[in-house]
This record gives C-alpha cells, sequence and structure tokens, in this order.
C-alpha cells in the first residue's frame, strides 16, 4: 500500500506549494513536464482545494503553465521571460549595492568572502551546490543590507524564477566558478567602499549570468 506524505493540516496550504515548488526546483518535475492533480491528490492525501491553491500560487510564480482544454505542466522558461527578469534584477541589485555598502558590516563583508573562498574550494572537487548556497546569500545580504523595503519586496517576487534560472548556469562546469570569482571582486569593492566600482561589477555579473541562460535555452 502506497503511503500518502504526511502534512500539518493546520498549514496544509502553504505546505502543498512547497512541496510541490520544491520539486520543481529540484527538477523532480522538470520543465514541460505534465501535472497530474488526481495523481498528487493520492500522493499527498490531501483535497482539491489545497492542491489547486497550491497550483495558482505556483503559476504565479511563474513554475506552471494551466494550458485550457490541455491540461496543468511545469513552465518551460522563454528567453524573452528570462531577458525581462535579470534586467530588472540588474537594476534593483545595482541600487541595493549602493544602498548597501555604506551600512553593511566589515564583518560581514568578510564572513561572505570566506564563504566565496569554500565555494571555490567545493568546485574544485566538483561539488556544486555549496556556491548556489553562498550565491544567494550573498545577493540576499546585500539585498538585506539596502534598507529599502519595496527594493526588498519587489526581489522577493523575483527570487523563486531567479534561483530556478540559476540551476541552469550548472551545465558548464566553468560557470560557477565565473560566477564566484565576480563574487570576490564585489565584495572586496564593497569593502573598500568603491561603490561605483561594485555596482559596475554586479551589473557586470547580472548580465553574464542572463547570456549564459539564454545561451542555454537559445
Amino acid at each position: 500500500m502506497e503511503k500518502h506524505i504526511e502534512f500539518d493540516n493546520s498549514n496544509l496550504h502553504e505546505r502543498v506549494y512547497l512541496y510541490l515548488r520544491d520539486k520543481i526546483m529540484q527538477n523532480q518535475l522538470p520543465p514541460g513536464s505534465r501535472i497530474s492533480y488526481e495523481r498528487l491528490r493520492e500522493e499527498l492525501g490531501v483535497s482539491k482545494t489545497p492542491l489547486r491553491d497550491a497550483i495558482n500560487r505556483l503559476q504565479q510564480d511563474g513554475l506552471v503553465e494551466v494550458r485550457p482544454r490541455s491540461g496543468t505542466y511545469v513552465n518551460t522558461p522563454k528567453v524573452h521571460d528570462i531577458i525581462e527578469i535579470y534586467d530588472v534584477r540588474k537594476s534593483l541589485e545595482r541600487t541595493a549595492v549602493q544602498l548597501a555598502a555604506p551600512m553593511i558590516p566589515k564583518e560581514v563583508l568578510e564572513s561572505l568572502l570566506d564563504e566565496a573562498e569554500e565555494a571555490e574550494e567545493e568546485i574544485q572537487k566538483g561539488n556544486r551546490e555549496r556556491f548556489f548556497i553562498a550565491d544567494r546569500n550573498l545577493h540576499q545580504t546585500i539585498i538585506k543590507y539596502s534598507g529599502n523595503k519595496r527594493l526588498i519586496t519587489f526581489m522577493d517576487t523575483l527570487e523563486v524564477q531567479i534561483r530556478w534560472f540559476g540551476i541552469i548556469i550548472a551545465k558548464n562546469f566553468d560557470r560557477p566558478t565565473q560566477a564566484n570569482d565576480m563574487h570576490k571582486k564585489i565584495l572586496q569593492a564593497m569593502y573598500q567602499l568603491d561603490i561605483p566600482q561594485a555596482q559596475r561589477l554586479m551589473e557586470e555579473h547580472i548580465e553574464e549570468i542572463k547570456l549564459y541562460t539564454v545561451a542555454d535555452y537559445s
């Protein structure tokens, strides 16, 4: 007898959403795959309502596509979606660097630099997961120290798709290495309070990621 996933019913809608989002982010439900409501209901042991709500949220996140008279599918990113998201991200993170550089403590920057060094060692061993953790921590820390609530909110809305697109970088082994090197340069410029240089490097960094991602989808 198949065992159901156990959920805390007090927060059922959120847990179903996070469960499905993680399966998509981990590529267990790859782009283009069809989502079976009946199979998920049986697997999770839930009714239609929390499942439908979760699908609606995933559709808002850009992770799921509902096709009339066809079904529900994991979205396949379009080139124009990638370009738009990264162009918005580039502008927001340039501003975040400007706002965060005078505010972020030196010891926080030193900790991020240490994390980048550790990520480099792990990349050389063939472990890229440490890089992705360090990558998100760096960008999220800079955004947090910007102190701009609206900027933080805008970036939160892009976060899921940015993380999803970030997985694409791992297709080419050199890309995490290049991105990690750029992280160190950005942090060093911020440490020295060379804000124009840090902004330029951040823009260059995100533009490179955009071009890599577009190339993999073209």
